[in-house]
């Protein structure tokens, strides 16, 4: 059974599921995003934490072809790795909050 997130973690996942998504964005388009949770030695079994995550739109999520499930060589080259863009996704956050 999944745990349920926290009240933060579900602040968390309430903004990120609010923002734009951040290829199309950086592409000049604002395209309403869903949630990716960022895979980092977690296995395909676990749920990485609700913290790492980044608004991606379905297309840059999972279904084009440059996407971070199926064209991540090209994703990382064009907007940068995943870590990368938590890292400035969570600076608008802060910036958003002062």
């Amino acid at each position: 059974m999944k745990k349920r997130p926290n009240k933060i973690e579900r602040e968390r996942l309430k903004t990120i599921g609010e923002m734009p998504c951040y290829a199309c964005f950086q592409d000049g388009k604002e395209v309403q995003a869903e949630i990716h949770h960022i895979r980092k030695h977690t296995g395909m079994g676990l749920r990485p934490s609700h913290f790492d995550t980044i608004p991606l739109c379905s297309g840059h999520h999972r279904t084009n072809k440059i996407s971070v499930h199926l064209g991540k060589k090209e994703f990382v080259k064009r907007y940068g790795t995943e870590q990368e863009i938590l890292e400035k996704v969570n600076r608008e956050i802060e910036r958003c909050r002062e």
